[in-house]
């Protein structure tokens, strides 16, 4: 099984779009991909792959702890004892709990218990491009990286059942928790950026990322004709630090066309687009 991650760095480079297309193409190779949107926060990939849902499963995220009053001995050490500042008046605030635990050590079992909470929802969808994995983040919930890991296993569990089948990754926007669990263990990341001072900063930010944990990278310059002065810059970058191009797109209105219809930009029958996307795909399918 390989496994091949979509990234950014910043959001709305045309990450989601790309993928969906790397999607329908994987499945004109044979087999069909399995596909995991990584990207809890705001999950869209399903609205270009379409399907419908086949099942969902609940994920908890980190606990809660609930004080019990009349237990605490010492309220003053109990209180102080959160570093996160979530316990006031004996009262804990569900938004400031990490679940950490520590204030049951010092307090005791009797007077701290510990619940499981809701963090999202798994869901499992069929589309005509291969399984799809997303999932939900409960807003003000914390958990981007347990929930992406466990989202992630649920794809390579499929895979693993899918001989030759690639696990397709769309992955989180930023640096951040969501994007090192997006990463981790993936054959090839394909950095998605655009010739935007905005971009360049964000790519620059995510290869260093990338550099740290030895990942093996390809660079899509998306929109790569609307600055030719940072598109220069960009593959300045690229060529100093040894970062192959996979390919350039021009900007070109298919990309909003195919997401008003819901489906991937290469359905739509456009030569042109489909074999520059295809040349883009063949490099990066050559890596893995």
């Amino acid at each position: 099984m390989k496994q091949l991650v979509i990234i950014s760095g910043k959001g709305g480079t045309g990450k989601t779009s790309l993928a969906a297309c790397f999607a329908a193409l994987e499945k004109d190779r044979g087999p069909a991909p399995v596909i995991v949107d990584c990207d809890v926060d705001a999950a869209n990939l399903h609205l270009l792959l379409g399907g419908e849902t086949v099942g969902s499963d609940a994920f908890s995220g980190p606990e809660l702890a609930v004080i019990d009053r009349s237990r605490v001995a010492d309220r003053e050490r109990c209180e102080a004892s959160c570093r996160f500042g979530a316990i006031s008046g004996l009262e804990v605030d569900p938004f400031f709990c990490v679940g950490c635990g520590v204030c049951r050590l010092v307090c005791g079992e009797e007077a701290v218990r510990m619940e499981k909470r809701e963090a999202g929802i798994i869901y499992e969808r069929d589309t005509t491009y291969g399984k799809l994995f997303s999932a939900e983040l409960e807003p003000g919930r914390a958990g981007f990286g347990g929930l992406i890991t466990a989202l992630r296993g649920r794809g390579e569990e499929e895979a693993l059942r899918r001989p030759d089948s690639l696990l397709l990754i769309d992955g989180s926007p930023g640096i951040g928790c969501q994007v090192i669990a997006s990463l981790t263990g993936c054959d090839l990341a394909l950095v998605v950026t655009e010739p935007g001072k905005g971009a360049f900063h964000d790519f620059e930010r995510i290869y260093q990322l990338l550099r740290f944990f030895g990942m093996k990278t390809r660079v899509v310059i998306n929109r790569s004709d609307l600055d030719p002065g940072l598109l220069k810059e960009t593959e300045r970058y690229c060529s100093s630090h040894d970062l192959e191009i996979a390919g350039r797109v021009p900007f070109n209105d298919l990309f909003r066309q195919a997401a008003l219809a819901g489906k991937p930009a290469v359905e739509l029958g456009d030569a042109k687009l489909n074999s520059l996307i295809s040349d883009i795909y063949q490099d990066v399918r050559q890596a893995l």
